[in-house]
């Protein structure tokens, strides 16, 4: 495990409280080795200056490597796209290996451990519409969702990201497989034991429910809407017991969403299990863990 790691996300995978458990547990980071700057200062320092056009700042200098700590740990979703550009015409997360590559030469990242964390399409492009809603212009579902379901495939990404770091091994895993083994997965990715993280409180967070994004949709058909709207219909209508999420699907369109995943899983498993293979499908709850050596 002695190298570094660049962890690309995905977004509404629960990076949050992964990353937040990560500021948590400094002390056995940097007891391991490892160089971690917490999200909000790594954005801040790197990933705005690097990514997005027009930024006022000059480039930030390549940062020394930290005194004793030979590995860094990288890990920002909005590495391979913003939130509200995970969804194009050109597919999914379209500029993610040019603007990981960027990251890593910026940083000095050799041969990094890539890890992303994969989810189901029904459940992930409701999510991601619903991230974009709390810091874009109001659009509909139907505007946001540029490519349509029958094309849904995590495997392009993973083919892109993979050659453009083809010395570098893949870790994946299913965010359905996460909730309860969040330090087993941190243990996996970093060497350390589960038992070294301090693992964040849960946290309280304001989602949006199907009838506020239904309440929203019925604004749009009769003129703007405005960002103040979808703060005030979210806080009016939020997600809970008698409230649940955003599900735009039809049966049928559900059907062929999670038989795509599926399509991807069984795919990467098959790959996960060739000898030699550097990409690894783990569940980090398993008992036992499959090792990438």
């Amino acid at each position: 495990m002695a190298q570094d790691i660049l962890w690309l996300g995905l977004h509404k995978t629960g990076t949050t409280f992964l990353q937040k458990s990560l500021d948590l547990s400094q002390a056995p980071l940097q007891a391991a080795g490892l160089a971690w700057v917490s999200l909000d200062e790594f954005r801040v320092r790197w990933t705005r200056p690097l990514m997005e056009e027009g930024h006022d700042g000059a480039l930030p200098a390549p940062p020394d490597r930290p005194a004793g700590l030979p590995r860094r740990l990288v890990f920002d979703e909005n590495i391979i796209g913003l939130v509200q550009n995970g969804v194009t015409a050109q597919g999914l997360y379209p500029l993610a290996a040019e603007r990981a590559r960027k990251v890593a030469d910026h940083l000095g990242l050799k041969q990094p451990l890539l890890v992303l964390g994969l989810r189901g399409f029904a459940g992930f492009l409701p999510s991601l519409y619903c991230e974009a809603l709390k810091s874009t212009p109001f659009q509909t579902f139907q505007q946001f969702l540029l490519w349509p379901p029958e094309a849904m495939s995590w495997l392009p990404l993973i083919r892109r990201l993979r050659a453009a770091f083809p010395d570098s091994r893949m870790l994946l895993y299913r965010a359905e497989d996460l909730p309860g083994h969040e330090a087993a997965l941190l243990a996996r990715v970093t060497g350390l034991k589960p038992g070294d993280f301090t693992l964040l409180g849960a946290p309280e967070r304001l989602g949006h429910s199907h009838a506020a994004i239904e309440r929203l949709h019925a604004l749009a058909r009769k003129g703007r809407v405005s960002r103040e709207d979808v703060r005030r219909v979210t806080a009016e209508l939020p997600r809970g017991p008698n409230q649940p999420g955003y599900a735009p699907w039809t049966a049928a369109e559900r059907s062929l969403l999670e038989a795509a995943y599926a399509r991807d899983i069984a795919h990467l498993a098959a790959q996960s299990r060739t000898p030699g293979s550097t990409l690894r499908l783990v569940d980090p709850g398993a008992a036992t863990a499959t090792r990438l050596d």
